[in-house]
């Protein structure tokens, strides 16, 4: 898909951001019902998850009643009381995310770069090296982008990476790139909307391809 304009980019991140939001908020889910069997019987550890999860709860509110400032300010509190906590990451996730609402993309960017260093999980880190990525790419810093994916993670990460890896390099202007990585993508076996994935391969398809298909259609 080809982006003639920024706000172009802006607006397609933000539909990114809304179809793959969900994924946080399990993740958030998941996150707190380990984090909390395992600390139970810590009451100091437990007190601390405690008010985390407080903060970030409140945060989650801001982030609905699209109050940056405030969402950025308990972010940021989450981030200095509890940086190790996955509390904190996902804070900074809920504010990565109004901030790209309020196309605030530079504190967006910070955001990410800052759950890509303290990530606890390698999981969530990679989710957060594909969105900061995309930021990045929506910013006008494809190449940046992509240096910013991840080189390795595990299999079920591949449409994710790779999708987003097309979708920089038409950034990019590199259409054969963006080819390969989006086919890639496609062969894997998560693919969050994979009829929009092949509506992408379709519209890089050179004419040779689109030459036989249409000949297949008529055999």
């Amino acid at each position: 898909m080809e982006y003639e304009t920024e706000e172009q980019q802006v607006e397609a991140l933000k539909d990114w951001w809304t179809e793959n939001g969900k994924a946080v908020i399990a993740g958030v889910v998941l996150g707190a019902a380990v984090i909390g069997g395992w600390t139970f019987w810590q009451s100091s550890a437990e007190k601390k998850t405690v008010a985390a999860s407080d903060a970030f709860s409140q945060t989650l509110e801001a982030v609905n009643s699209a109050e940056l400032d405030t969402a950025l300010t308990l972010a940021d509190e989450v981030q200095d009381d509890n940086s190790g906590h996955l509390y904190a990451t996902y804070s900074s996730f809920a504010a990565a995310r109004i901030a790209i609402e309020n196309n605030d993309l530079d504190e967006a960017a910070s955001r990410l770069e800052w759950v890509v260093d303290n990530a606890p999980q390698d999981d969530v880190k990679v989710i957060a090296q594909v969105r900061l990525a995309r930021v990045q790419g929506a910013i006008g810093n494809a190449s940046e982008g992509l240096s910013t994916l991840p080189n390795s993670f595990p299999d079920s990460f591949i449409g994710l990476v790779e999708e987003a890896r097309g979708d920089l390099h038409v950034l990019a202007g590199d259409a054969a790139a963006a080819r390969e990585a989006y086919q890639a993508a496609a062969e894997s076996d998560y693919v969050a909307n994979r009829e929009g994935l092949v509506m992408k391969l379709n519209e890089l398809a050179e004419p040779g391809d689109m030459d036989d298909s249409s000949s297949e259609s008529t055999s």
